[in-house]
């Protein structure tokens, strides 16, 4: 039911709620459930406070606990209006509005739509309010031509539309569900490759058991698309470890091999501010980043560590490090890969080649390699029983996604960001059209809208980054891919006075660690971080090894300190980043002449 407090509606579906495009949750209080969502203001009076806890009830009795950094400066019985911020498991995270504000803003918008002749429909209401909240002018003039704007995308959210106008990003139906999805923080682009590959799997799967006649070609045209990359670091230094002379000299090689590669085009310049900020280059002379990607380096350099940590602590007992990434025994079991050897003992592959896969020590790229050069001798019956292989399929997958991520050491390469970015798109334009080039129409619906999606991702990514300090970091650990966010907080004004100092945020998605929001200071040659966890253990096991952290950044010449706390709420690119420069201010600074 709607919640009426002192005449203004809080129901998401109100003329007068307050503005927000995400998605309502439904929020139990007492024996009634509502729908709320971020964005919204409640508006009553103070019944309890405790802590940073503190309930509000509305004119129609319902109650609302949520929290509140400064809870404690409100008494009971006093009048208050709170707008949520963040609904996260049934809790209401909230900050202080001013009620004068609410009453003045509800007056200004019912003002301008009267005075312009304007019908006060939900929607016009809308259109004016987040107008205000993006301190836009109210003119008669702008009025109308944003409610034009917006009609023109109808099934676009109201403020969505306002506010990409606002930031100077172009107004396209593409754009608008790309905002909408980074509001919600459902943008990460390893879920969309994820979606990919298992698509890939399908196709082949379908291809090998349907026409049979065609795998020979479809398993080509997919490898020669697999393997079109260069050959990564750790794959390299996989191949001199496994040529070293003995057992004992395996893990110094693999580290020397690791620190001696680079690619070709290793010194391409950075595109943008965000791959500027990994590769320590920026307008400003030497860098107010030039040791940023150190940062992040020794983070995730760490990361191993942590984790062999977090497994002799008892946290994960079923931790294992049997293999590393890009090893065929990472993507399949033992009893996977004995199962595939048998299958490939009737393919004209080498003994050699095929134990060293039952092993698991061959890497997915040799493997794969190996079969695309004997594909030509294969007959389309053994080219369809490969292709509709579970362990194939996997390999296929899993080497899609080591090319659509960086590894701590590659994202240390100048240019490396970039050089992603474009290898992801190239590929996934050439997936987009896979279907169609083996069939002469497309089949595979599922494929090109994945495909599709990931490409509208990244050139909204890259619009951003026209404005803001902005890039997400797919990055392949050792033992498994985690989604990363770099917000570099540091406006560009301030970067040019005062090059060496910066501040950012590093979230990291980690299978072990869970969520990780890394808030990073650092002035001249002390760097302040701040960790915020989703769970206890996690909390106690970075206490417990900071350490790693600390003494990898005093051997770079920095100074270092750091906190550690829970986590209250995700921080989201939309409202704690790109709406950050535009603060709610006073409804009195928008003068309007509604005559003229």
């Amino acid at each position: 039911m709607p919640i009426v407090s002192n005449g203004i509606q809080n129901s998401t579906d109100s003329p007068s709620s307050s503005v927000a495009s995400s998605q309502p949750k439904a929020y139990r209080t007492g024996n009634t459930t509502v729908m709320l969502r971020e964005g919204q203001t409640l508006k009553g009076v103070v019944s309890d406070v405790h802590s940073d806890q503190i309930t509000l009830v509305m004119e129609d009795g319902t109650a609302f606990t949520g929290r509140l950094p400064d809870a404690g400066q409100y008494s009971i019985g006093q009048k208050a209006a709170f707008k949520i911020v963040s609904l996260d498991q049934n809790t209401i995270y909230m900050k202080a509005v001013s009620t004068s504000y609410l009453l003045d803003m509800e007056d200004t918008i019912d003002q301008a739509l009267e005075e312009a002749g304007l019908p006060k429909s939900a929607r016009n209401s809308d259109v004016v309010r987040s107008l205000l909240m993006n301190q836009q002018s109210i003119s008669r003039e702008n009025l109308l031509s944003s409610i034009r704007l917006c009609a023109t995308y109808p099934d676009a959210d109201v403020n969505s539309v306002i506010t990409l106008r606002r930031l100077g990003l172009p107004l396209t139906p593409e754009n608008l569900a790309q905002f909408e999805q980074y509001e919600n923080n459902d943008h990460s682009l390893l879920d969309h490759f994820a979606q990919i590959t298992d698509s890939i799997g399908d196709l082949m799967n379908a291809i090998g058991t349907q026409v049979p006649r065609l795998s020979g070609q479809t398993a080509g045209q997919l490898l020669n698309l697999a393997l079109s990359s260069s050959l990564t670091p750790e794959e390299q230094a996989l191949k001199e470890a496994q040529a070293a002379a003995s057992e004992a000299q395996t893990e110094a090689a693999a580290q020397e091999g690791e620190g001696s590669d680079a690619p070709e085009n290793a010194e391409k310049a950075p595109a943008n501010a965000a791959d500027a900020a990994l590769s320590g280059e920026t307008e400003v002379s030497s860098s107010p980043f030039s040791r940023m990607k150190q940062i992040f380096s020794s983070l995730t350099d760490g990361a191993s560590a942590a984790k062999a940590a977090l497994s002799e602590t008892g946290l994960a007992k079923d931790y294992k490090v049997p293999f590393i990434h890009e090893q065929v025994g990472f993507s399949l079991s033992p009893e996977e890969r004995e199962a595939f050897h048998s299958l490939l003992s009737d393919l004209p592959l080498s003994e050699e080649l095929t134990t060293s896969l039952q092993e698991g020590t061959l890497t997915t790229r040799d493997f794969l390699t190996a079969v695309r050069q004997a594909l030509p001798r294969m007959s389309s019956e053994q080219a369809a029983g490969l292709l509709s292989s579970p362990a194939f399929q996997r390999l296929v997958k899993d080497q899609f996604l080591s090319n659509w991520t960086l590894s701590p050491e590659k994202l240390k390469q100048k240019g490396a960001v970039e050089e992603l970015y474009q290898q992801i798109s190239s590929q996934v334009d050439k997936l987009s059209h896979f279907s169609q080039d083996v069939f002469g129409k497309n089949l595979f619906e599922n494929l090109q809208q994945q495909t599709t999606q990931t490409n509208q991702n990244l050139n909204f990514m890259k619009l951003l980054n026209d404005t803001y300090q902005y890039v997400q970091l797919p990055v392949k650990l050792q033992q498994q891919n985690a989604h990363g966010d770099l917000y570099v907080m540091t406006r560009k004004e301030s970067l040019r006075r005062h090059p060496d100092s910066l501040k950012a945020l590093l979230h990291l998605d980690m299978d072990h660690l869970g969520s990780l929001d890394i808030h990073i200071i650092r002035e001249n040659t002390s760097i302040t971080t701040k960790f915020f966890v989703d769970e206890k253990d996690t909390l106690q096991l970075l206490e417990k090894n900071i350490n790693l952290l600390q003494d990898a950044l005093n051997e770079q010449g920095f100074s270092f300190s750091s906190e550690f706390s829970m986590k209250e709420k995700d921080f989201n690119l939309v409202n704690d980043f790109m709406n950050a420069e535009a603060p709610v201010g006073t409804i009195a600074r928008y003068n309007f002449d509604l005559r003229a």
